[in-house]
C-alpha cells in the first residue's frame, strides 16, 4: 500500500495524517511534507500515524528528522496518535518518550513573565517586518575598494584586506592567494568570518573559506564594499497578506523606511522562491577595447555574464550582503549603485546559496546565523539585480520569509 498523508490545520499549527508504509520506500514522502509546512511558516507539527500499517527503521529516521527540523526552526514535531504496529515498535525501542511526548518548543515557565516585551510587527507596503528592532543612528564604517575600471581591465594591484567576523563585503574579488588578480576576480561575498567566492568561469564550483583559530581569510576586491560591524537593526520579515513571497526591492525599501537612514548597509538571509542575478564567466585579464562587461550591447554582455534567464534556486536558503538608498546615489557610491527594481531603491547586492535551512520565525542572532550557514556547502555566488522588463523579463528576486539586519552606512571619500 502506498503512503497518503492529509493536512488540517489546527489553531496555529498543522496536523498531518499519515496512512500505509512507513519504511524506505514511502518515508521520504513524509520528509517532504514536514518541509512543505516549515516553508508555509507552520512550525507546530502533529503527526497522526493511527492509520499507519508498518514503521520501519527507515521511518524512524524521517520521523527524527523532522522533528530536529521543526526544532531548529523554534517550532515542536510530536506524534499524537499511533496505530498498533506503530505503538509497538515505539515501545520496544524506547523511543515512545522521545517521539510521542515532546512538549511543544516555547520559554520555561516563568520566563515569559520576566522576558522584554515582543516588538509589535510593522507592515510597510508588501513586507511585514517580524518583531522589528531599531538601528540606532550610529554609522557602520565602509570603504570601496578598487574602482568601477576594474571591470573594463584596468585591474588594480590589489593589498590583501583582512576579514575578521566583524567585516562583511561584496564586490569583485578574489581570495588572496598571491596570484594575479586579473585571473581570479569574480563574484565574492563576506561576512561573519566567512568568505565566498565563484571562479570567473562558467559552471564553476564556488570556493570560500571561513575563519577558524588564529586563521583570518583575505580578500584582493577589484571592484568592491568594504565595511566594518554588525547592523544594529533587524527583523523577521514574510510576506504582508495574501503575497506568495517578499520581493528583494520591497524589502530594500522596508528596511531603509524603518531606518530612516539615507543610505544602509544589510544582510539578510532567507528562504528563497527564486533569485534573479549575474555572474561573471571570464577572468578580467581576457578584457580588450572591444570585448569587456560593460560594453553597450548585448552580444559583448552575454559573453561575459551568466545571466538567469528565470528565478532561480528556489527551495535553498540564500544569505545576502548589500548596500540599499532610496534614491540616486551621489558621491563616492554613484558609480556602485543602480536600480533595484520597479521602485526607488537603488542598490548592490551578493548572495551565497546554500541548502534548504529552516528559520525560525521573527528577530534572529546574526552571528549565530552565520555560524549555521558557514557549516554548510555553498552552491552558487551571484550579483543580484532586478529585470523588470515586461514578458521578456527575468522579474525580481524573492523570499518566502527570512530575517534582515541594517544599519546607515558612512562611506570614506578617499579609496584605500
Amino acid at each position: 500500500m502506498d503512503i497518503a498523508i492529509d493536512r488540517h490545520e489546527r489553531g496555529d499549527g498543522v496536523v498531518l495524517t499519515v496512512r500505509g508504509r512507513l519504511d524506505a520506500t514511502c518515508a521520504d514522502e513524509l520528509r517532504h511534507a514536514a518541509e512543505e509546512e516549515l516553508r508555509r511558516g507552520f512550525h507546530a507539527l502533529t503527526l497522526d500515524l493511527d492509520g499507519v500499517t508498518f514503521l520501519s527503521s527507515a521511518g524512524i529516521r524521517v520521523l527524527f528528522e523532522a522533528q530536529r527540523a521543526v526544532k531548529a526552526a523554534g517550532g515542536s514535531c510530536f506524534i499524537g496518535t499511533a496505530s498498533e504496529p506503530v505503538r509497538k515498535v515505539l515501545d520496544l525501542t524506547r523511543l515512545t518518550p522521545i517521539l510521542m511526548q515532546g512538549a511543544r518548543v516555547g520559554p520555561a515557565a516563568g520566563a515569559a513573565a520576566s522576558a522584554a516585551p515582543r516588538p509589535a510587527d510593522v507592515r510597510i507596503g508588501n513586507v511585514l517586518l517580524v518583531a522589528p528592532e531599531p538601528c540606532g543612528t550610529a554609522a557602520l564604517q565602509g570603504a570601496l575598494l578598487g574602482a568601477a575600471a576594474a571591470v573594463d581591465g584596468d585591474v588594480p594591484t590589489a593589498n590583501a584586506c583582512p576579514m575578521p567576523r566583524h567585516s562583511f563585503a561584496l564586490g569583485i574579488g578574489a581570495l588572496a592567494d598571491g596570484g594575479p588578480l586579473a585571473d581570479r576576480a569574480g563574484e565574492l561575498l563576506a561576512a561573519g568570518g566567512a568568505v565566498y567566492h565563484r571562479p570567473p568561469q562558467p559552471f564553476a564550483t564556488v570556493d570560500y573559506l571561513v575563519n577558524t583559530g588564529a586563521l583570518v581569510a583575505e580578500v584582493q576586491m577589484a571592484w568592491g564594499l568594504v565595511w566594518q560591524g554588525q547592523p544594529a537593526g533587524r527583523a523577521g520579515f514574510e510576506p504582508a497578506g495574501e503575497e506568495p513571497a517578499v520581493r528583494f526591492d520591497d524589502l530594500a525599501l522596508a528596511m531603509l523606511d524603518r531606518s530612516r537612514c539615507e543610505t544602509i548597509a544589510f544582510v539578510v538571509v532567507g528562504e528563497v522562491q527564486g533569485l534573479v542575478g549575474a555572474e561573471l564567466i571570464r577572468p578580467l585579464a581576457a578584457v580588450t577595447a572591444a570585448d569587456r562587461p560593460r560594453a553597450a550591447n548585448r552580444e559583448a554582455a552575454a559573453r561575459w555574464l551568466e545571466f538567469s534567464r528565470e528565478p532561480v534556486h528556489a527551495r535553498r536558503t540564500a544569505l545576502v550582503v548589500g548596500v540599499a538608498r532610496q534614491g540616486r546615489a551621489v558621491g563616492p557610491l554613484a558609480e556602485f549603485l543602480r536600480p533595484l527594481g520597479h521602485g526607488d531603491a537603488f542598490g548592490h547586492a551578493h548572495a551565497a546559496v546554500f541548502p534548504q535551512r529552516s528559520l525560525k520565525r521573527g528577530a534572529l542572532d546574526l552571528a549565530a546565523t552565520l555560524g549555521d550557514l558557514s557549516a554548510t556547502e555553498p552552491l552558487a555566488v551571484m550579483h543580484l539585480l532586478g529585470d523588470p522588463r515586461p514578458v521578456l523579463g527575468s522579474g525580481q528576486s524573492e523570499f518566502v520569509r527570512g530575517c534582515c539586519w541594517f544599519g546607515p552606512l558612512a562611506i570614506a571619500e578617499e579609496r584605500p
